[in-house]
């Protein structure tokens, strides 16, 4: 077990903190439109994240943060544009450990400071406590995987990719991906056989945009264990977007277990 990926995506037009819808996951439930019931298992915070035009603040809401007084202020926030920046990555990472109570609801509020209805957008990544599980021994091999899936704003779409070479035959574990897309914001595996899905922040952007980035805050997201399988059912990825797009990228890290 790894990680798993929720997102918020919402048009709003307030000073104040308010609340932002969730995106709809497939995985976990949603009570009402703006909420993420927390699961079981995966109760701790790995990081969150927050972008939009005219972003102000944003915060990680829930009943036991609220009991601690303990809301989580999302720091740093990703303002001035409806996706991340290339040569600064701003990913919010907990100092120390958070733990939800499981089954609780999970909120996002966001505030800006616009004339009108803007685009605010988060993303949050949940975990188990504890680290996450270790990258097995053995050589990090770098696959690359192209998709061509019409991508529907706001919602997760799923996106099946090809390797321009193939894998040869075994167990593979995932340890890390790097997702490309002009309108992305966050992407996740469907790994066969696995229910979560851990997910990272979309680099912007077309093809060759894996040359063009810093990749010191994507280091901190992902190498770890996110899941195995095998070489004839390669995972499969969905894509979070602000708009249409029909080209997505994945440059995959892959370690053969056997």
């Amino acid at each position: 077990m790894s990680s798993h990926l929720i997102g918020f995506s919402e048009a709003i037009t307030s000073a104040a903190l308010i609340n932002v819808n969730a995106v709809g996951d497939d995985i976990l439930n949603n009570p009402q439109v703006d909420r993420v019931q927390v699961p079981p298992d995966f109760n701790a915070i790995h990081y969150a994240a927050a972008l939009g035009g005219t972003l102000a603040r944003a915060q990680i809401v829930a009943p036991s943060l609220e009991v601690k007084r303990a809301s989580l202020e999302i720091i740093p926030i990703e303002r001035g544009a409806d996706v991340f920046t290339l040569d600064s990555l701003r990913i919010c990472f907990p100092p120390r450990e958070i733990l939800l109570t499981p089954s609780e609801n999970l909120i996002m509020q966001c505030a800006n400071d616009a004339a009108g209805a803007d685009l605010v957008q988060g993303l949050i990544s949940l975990k188990a406590p504890g680290p996450l599980p270790e990258m097995p021994a053995g050589d990090v091999i770098v696959a690359y995987g192209v998709g061509a899936t019409a991508l529907v704003a706001n919602i997760w779409t799923t996106c099946p990719v090809v390797l321009d070479k193939e894998l040869a035959a075994g167990t593979y574990a995932l340890v890390g991906f790097l997702p490309i897309s002009a309108t992305g914001i966050g992407a996740r595996a469907l790994i066969v056989g696995q229910n979560y899905r851990p997910g990272v922040p979309v680099l912007p952007g077309a093809a060759n945009t894996g040359r063009d980035f810093d990749m010191t805050t994507m280091k901190e997201v992902q190498f770890y264990n996110m899941g195995s399988f095998t070489n004839i059912a390669i995972p499969q990825f969905q894509f979070l977007a602000t708009a249409a797009d029909a080209a997505e990228y994945v440059i995959l890290y892959l370690v053969k277990t056997a």
